[in-house]
């Protein structure tokens, strides 16, 4: 009799890359478990012949989540948020470090031996006043003095066909009256794409053994915000005259956009994207070696891009078929 397939957990796979992870974990046969406070985001998913979804408000709690690693091969913490919500349960500090920290003990406790983190690029530079970024490093503290094996993955910005970076501004610039104004203007990025990412995560799914180390993870293009931007208009064909917010106008747009009920931008929006003009240039190789060591070449931005925008030309939508990212070794 055949052993079954792996199980692998994913907590937080109801986001943008649990779900892309999971379809492809499914097409290669894997088991997968899904953790996640939101059952209705992971309806999708339903249709994947080895997943199981597991949704609850307190999923995360010591004993849920204990009881939902039991018999896992792998344990993947995709928990993650980019803006805080009302109650203590959406801060930033359980959010990233009291989930994250909650997740490795029950490992612990169950015998889930490999961990693997995804966490965000930034986090060695991290600001003070980017609650973000500190509490993400919080977490990757609670990971490297853990008794497991594991690897932390940080990736820049990612982008895709339903994301939330290059798919919003995409809809602004196409609802903006001719003007648009942006902060952080000169923020400088490397989006990667998500199947660069998913690709990565894959790589190291495979390992035997995770090998306590981190891959940094950025697109092979650095440009500033004001000039991706700037593209993503292009590609659409989007006639906009986009403004360069300075500092002080950018902090105080967060200032005010932050009291929305799903803030577009907030003040440690803010201060996160200062520290990305704060990496220096030693941590921007490292994050270019992440893929590298992996032995996966990302793919350039205005190439990708140009391929999920397609749904926005005016002659309608092309077909969207992403491409696998180019591996060019054995990892």
């Amino acid at each position: 009799m055949s052993k079954p397939a792996p199980l692998i957990v994913l907590a937080g796979g109801s986001g943008f890359v649990g779900r892309h992870l999971a379809s492809r974990l499914a097409a290669h046969g894997y088991r997968i478990r899904i953790l996640t406070r939101d059952c209705a985001r992971a309806r999708d998913l339903r249709v994947l012949p080895t997943l199981e979804i597991l949704a609850h408000p307190a999923i995360y709690e010591p004993d849920a989540t204990l009881r939902a690693v039991q018999g896992a091969h792998l344990l993947i913490n995709l928990v993650g948020a980019l803006h805080e919500a009302r109650g203590p349960t959406r801060k930033f500090e359980w959010t990233h470090v009291g989930i994250t920290r909650n997740l490795v003990e029950a490992a612990e406790r169950a015998g889930v031996r490999h961990y693997l983190h995804v966490s965000a690029l930034g986090t060695a530079a991290a600001q003070p006043r980017s609650r973000y970024l500190m509490s993400k490093a919080r977490a990757e503290a609670c990971v490297r003095s853990s008794s497991l094996d594991w690897a932390l993955v940080r990736p820049s910005v990612i982008y895709g066909p339903d994301d939330d970076f290059l798919m919003r501004f995409a809809t602004l610039l196409r609802l903006a009256p001719g003007l648009f104004p942006l902060t952080c203007p000169e923020s400088r990025l490397a989006p990667v794409d998500i199947e660069d990412v998913v690709e990565a995560l894959s790589v190291l799914i495979r390992e035997p053994a995770l090998d306590r180390r981190t891959y940094d993870l950025e697109g092979p293009e650095s440009r500033t915000l004001l000039e991706i931007v700037r593209a993503i208009a292009d590609l659409l064909g989007v006639r906009c005259r986009i403004v360069g917010l300075s500092d002080g106008m950018s902090w105080l747009m967060g200032a005010v956009l932050e009291r929305l009920p799903h803030p577009p931008f907030t003040r440690d929006n803010y201060w996160t994207l200062k520290a990305e003009e704060s990496v220096g240039q030693g941590e921007l190789e490292a994050a270019r070696c992440g893929f590298e060591r992996l032995g996966i070449e990302p793919q350039p931005f205005l190439d990708r891009a140009a391929v999920y925008l397609r749904r926005f030309h005016p002659a309608g939508p092309g077909p969207l078929s992403p491409k696998i990212p180019r591996v060019t070794g054995s990892a």
